[in-house]
Formats: C-alpha cells, sequence, structure tokens
C-alpha cells in the first residue's frame, strides 16, 4: 500500500472556515404566490441545504410574513442585518431571489456591494447561485448577467402585481366598494354581492355621534377622553378584538388616546363618503408616504349611511381650523421655529419604559424677543387608567447641563486622552460620511428606476398599450416623485457639505470635557454617538448608558442627580 505523506496527513486534519448561517423567508401578501412559497416550505429547503454543507452551521431563521419584496423596510430582514453587524451571521441562505428582494436595483445593491463590502456569503439554492462561485456548486458571479435578468423579472412582476391591485381597488371604490381592511369605529362590513358596503352599528355608531356632540359643545380631547373613559366605552382597537362595547367588570380598561378621537371627527366617512388615494402613497419605488394635497384625495359621497350631518362634520371641521389658523399660518408659534430635539430616541421615563415627551412653549421675555423654551414629561403621566405613571419632568437646560457634567465625569474616569477622543470622533464622522454617500447612492438609483418606468410607460404608450390620459398621469406621478428624491439628495448633498465643520467642532467640544471644561454645544451628534439611553426617575434621580464600554467608556448605567 503506498504511504501517504506527512504533511498531506496534517493538510486534511487542517479545518476550514465553518459559516454561521442565516435563513430568510418571506411571504408576500400577494394572492398569485404559489403554495410552494409557503414560510414554512422556504424554511425546509434552506435547511436541507445547510444540512449538506460541511462548512456550514445554522445559527438562526428570519421570516417576513405579509411584507412586499419591493422594500427592505421589514422586521425579520432588519433583524437579520443586525447579526449581521454585530458579525453573528456571515452567511444568508435564500430558497430563491425572489424571496430576498423583488427591486432588481436595490437587490443587486446588497449582492454586488454590502454583502462582499462585509463579508457576507449569499446564497439562493432553487436557483443555483452562490455569491463565492464555490465549485461544483454551480456558483454564479453577484455581477453575472443571469442574475441581473432574475432580479429585473422579479421586480417587473411586483410592479404588474401592485398595478393591477390598484386598478381593481380602483375600479371597485368607483362602483361605491368598501376597499380597506378593519370598518370604520361605528360601522360594519358586509359583502352585498362583489360589492363590499358599510352598514352602521348602532351602538357604536352613537358613541360616534356622541363625540361630534362633546366637541361642538366645547369640549377639548383630553375631557372627550375622560368621558368616554367615565362611561367605559372600550377602545376601538380592544372593541373590533372582542366585540364589546363597554368594559366588564372583570375586564381592564384602557382610555382612549386624543389622536383616535381627533381621527373620529375629522374622517369624511362618518358623513356618508368614501375617500381614496389619488396619485401617490406608497408607490413600490418610494420606501416611505408623503404628504398629499387635498386635491389628490379621490371622493365618492352618499355610498352607505351617514352617522353625522354634513353640517355636523364641516362645523367640527371649522372649529379645527380656527384653532390651528394661528399656530400655522404665521401665528405667534411659527415666528419661531422649533429647534432640534438632541435628546430624540434616547430619553426614557425609568418607571414605565415609555419616551419622554418633549413640550415646547413660546414666551416673550420683556425686549429680548420671543424664545422657545423646552421641557421633557413623561407621556403616561397624563393618563387616567390603570397605566398612569408617577410625573415626572425636567427642563431642557438643567438636562443638557447635568448630561455635560456627566459626560466629563466619565472622560475623568476612564482617563481618555483628547487624542483619543479626536480619532474616535474621526472614525465616527467618517463612518457617517460614508453612511451619507451611500443615501446619495440609493437615491440616484431610485431615480434611475423612475427613469427606466417612464421610458417602459412611454414605450407601452407608442404602442398603444396605454392611453394618453394614463400616460400623463402616470409620467405626473413619475415627475412628483423625482421631485421629492432630488429634494431628498439635494438635503443629504448639504449634510455631507457640513460633517467636514462639525468634525472641528466636536473635537473642540469633547478635548474641552476631557480637559474638565464646561463650554461648548451639546449636539444631537454628540449625544447619540456617546449614550445609548438616558432614564429619568422621581425625585431627581437618573440614569445613563453609554455606548463605548469598549472604548474606554463604561459601558453601564451609572446614577446622577437632575
Amino acid at each position: 500500500m503506498a504511504r501517504t505523506s506527512k504533511k498531506r496527513q496534517e493538510t486534511k486534519k487542517l479545518p476550514g472556515r465553518i459559516y454561521s448561517a442565516g435563513i430568510y423567508a418571506r411571504l408576500s401578501v400577494d394572492c398569485g404566490e404559489r403554495k410552494n412559497e409557503s414560510i414554512e416550505t422556504q424554511v425546509e429547503i434552506a435547511k436541507n441545504y445547510i444540512g449538506r454543507q460541511p462548512d456550514m452551521e445554522l445559527y438562526d431563521i428570519y421570516t417576513d410574513l405579509g411584507k412586499t419584496g419591493t422594500n427592505f423596510e421589514r422586521n425579520g430582514f432588519e433583524r437579520m442585518m443586525r447579526d449581521v453587524r454585530t458579525r453573528k451571521i456571515d452567511c444568508i441562505v435564500v430558497k430563491d431571489l425572489s424571496r430576498f428582494g423583488r427591486n432588481h436595483i436595490e437587490t443587486g445593491n446588497y449582492m454586488d456591494k454590502i454583502f462582499p463590502f462585509m463579508g457576507v456569503r449569499f446564497i439562493a439554492v432553487t436557483d443555483n447561485f452562490d455569491s463565492m462561485g464555490t465549485a461544483g456548486q454551480g456558483g454564479d458571479i453577484g455581477g453575472s448577467m443571469d442574475t441581473a435578468l432574475k432580479n429585473l423579472v422579479n421586480e417587473m412582476y411586483a410592479r404588474d402585481i401592485a398595478m393591477k391591485v390598484k386598478a381593481s381597488r380602483k375600479a371597485k371604490w368607483e362602483q361605491g366598494s368598501y376597499t380597506g381592511g378593519v370598518p370604520p369605529y361605528g360601522y360594519r362590513a358586509e359583502w352585498m354581492g362583489d360589492k363590499k358596503c358599510l352598514f352602521i352599528e348602532e351602538t357604536t355608531a352613537d358613541i360616534v355621534g356622541k363625540i361630534f356632540e362633546l366637541f361642538l359643545s366645547g369640549r377639548n380631547m383630553k375631557e372627550i377622553v375622560v368621558w368616554l373613559y367615565e362611561n367605559k366605552v372600550v377602545r376601538p382597537t380592544q372593541y373590533h378584538k372582542t366585540g364589546q362595547v363597554y368594559c366588564q367588570e372583570e375586564g381592564k380598561l384602557e382610555q382612549w388616546s386624543r389622536a383616535t378621537v381627533k381621527m373620529i371627527l375629522t374622517n369624511p366617512v362618518y358623513m356618508g363618503c368614501l375617500v381614496q388615494e389619488g396619485t401617490c402613497g406608497k408607490d413600490y419605488m418610494m420606501r416611505g408616504r408623503h404628504d398629499l394635497d387635498s386635491g389628490e384625495w379621490l371622493v365618492k359621497e352618499h355610498t352607505h349611511e351617514a352617522i353625522v350631518s354634513e353640517d355636523t362634520f364641516f362645523a367640527a371641521a371649522g372649529k379645527f381650523e380656527k384653532s390651528s389658523a394661528y399656530c400655522n399660518k404665521g401665528g405667534y408659534s411659527k415666528k419661531v421655529p422649533a429647534d432640534e430635539d438632541i435628546f430624540a430616541d434616547i430619553l426614557y421615563c425609568g418607571d414605565c419604559g415609555a419616551k419622554m415627551k418633549r413640550v415646547s412653549a413660546v414666551k416673550q421675555p420683556g425686549s429680548k424677543g420671543r424664545v422657545r423654551t423646552y421641557s421633557y414629561k413623561c407621556p403616561n403621566s397624563d393618563r387616567i387608567d390603570s397605566l398612569k405613571c408617577e410625573p415626572k419632568s425636567i427642563t431642557l437646560n438643567t438636562l443638557t447641563s447635568v448630561m455635560k457634567e456627566v459626560i466629563r465625569q466619565e472622560f475623568a474616569l476612564s482617563g481618555m486622552r483628547p487624542k483619543e477622543l479626536a480619532k474616535m470622533n474621526n472614525r465616527e464622522m467618517e463612518r457617517l460620511k460614508e453612511e451619507w454617500n451611500g443615501r446619495l447612492a440609493m437615491l440616484e438609483r431610485k431615480l434611475d428606476g423612475i427613469r427606466q418606468l417612464g421610458s417602459e410607460q412611454y414605450l407601452k404608450y407608442r404602442m398603444g398599450e396605454m392611453d394618453r390620459e394614463s400616460f400623463k398621469r402616470a409620467k405626473e406621478e413619475n415627475d412628483k416623485n423625482a421631485a421629492f428624491i432630488h429634494e431628498e439628495s439635494r438635503a443629504a448633498a448639504e449634510k455631507l457639505k457640513r460633517i467636514d465643520s462639525e468634525r472641528v467642532k466636536r473635537n473642540h467640544f469633547l478635548c474641552t470635557l476631557a480637559k474638565g471644561g464646561g463650554k461648548g454645544k451639546l449636539t444631537a451628534e454628540i449625544v447619540r454617538t456617546l449614550i445609548c439611553r438616558i432614564e429619568i426617575y422621581p425625585e431627581h434621580r437618573g440614569k445613563v448608558t453609554f455606548a463605548f464600554g469598549q472604548s474606554g467608556l463604561l459601558a453601564g448605567g451609572e446614577g446622577l442627580s437632575i
């Protein structure tokens, strides 16, 4: 028998890289999804694949049910990306490319740039795609024509589905059919043939009428909320779950929100109208919603029985317009614009865990002109139900002064030198520049997508597949979306220009604090760089959780007096 060299034996024993794999599965709300696209089927296919690979171990499974593939704002996807950023997983396995996403520009960006940069291997099992191009696996490369074509087909499918659903909903709406999900409070929805109609639900309709009556008699939002709570009226969300209009003796009663009361008072459905958005909203290329002018809403009158008369509804609308006109049309508060909230999203109530609410007031101290003053309070301190929290508040000036001192003490305790702080800040600012450059690139890709869509629509128009009026409406919508993105690009470019000057200011501020000084302005960027969370407790107590435990600052919370 031939001898195997010792060197070759040792080579065989050397362990190769073991990938920590995450399975991603997604199922959209499209009625056209095939049965074999179920979450369970996708996960099983990916598990079987990982089980056959000697260099992979399953770390976790990430799923999104009822989420469209045309954007990446999905809870499961975002959780997976957090694990990617923290190096918990370095391999992503999906059933096929369409399960990952149907926007070919964004999908291509992840496959060609983001994942390679982060060292993440990406595998689509049934598409025979492996970003590492593993031999014998039928691997592919991320920028291949075949993969790009599949991504483009997936996006065209999503776009076609979106247009068909939109057209179907509009046609039903024009026939007077209710096209929403849960019917508005005060109504029930029933199918009459192929038409979904709204009918008055007597008990809850009486409550809607009472809300209008109280508002027109002079009660404000808070007083109406108190009336509803005292009369044990269950919140609309709870009513839709249980069917109970009033709280039973053994039940737990929660108060209505003021926003819900206002929504009822401003919803035209209660005077017998169906309202639908006209030309924009959550478009397949747009990640969010933007404001609609009144002319962009489609209104169909007398589609169902009204709960309140038109006179009553417009009387309530008139009160809202009158109360907001002074502030919103060049009034007292409008002339003193609000400052940026530097403690947004990191300031919490220590007792109930709710985000502290910023409250502002405009004052005119003598001849110094009008100024805004700010304070923070627990939003649950105003509640009247079992979720009521102990009142606590702090002014912005007090909080800023205390946080400067806490940060200074933390620097002194950690022994960080000014040069180290400057290096840390420079790294953070470079990361910020990369982030904003990436955002500019993403916006440019969105513009390319809109231009491509416009070209396709023009081609359909020239070939007779789209009439002139439809093409004109589509072009107006494309122009509007493009203008919106251009404005975002302009703001992002301005932000990039300010980063270098902000770097100098932050270095000066941090070094001053490290040397024991208290001068300088505390900005939102500085706060979010150094601090994860601030909690406010009664009796002038608080707790701060710092961000850079690994960089010399304490990661745990430290007590502070406020």
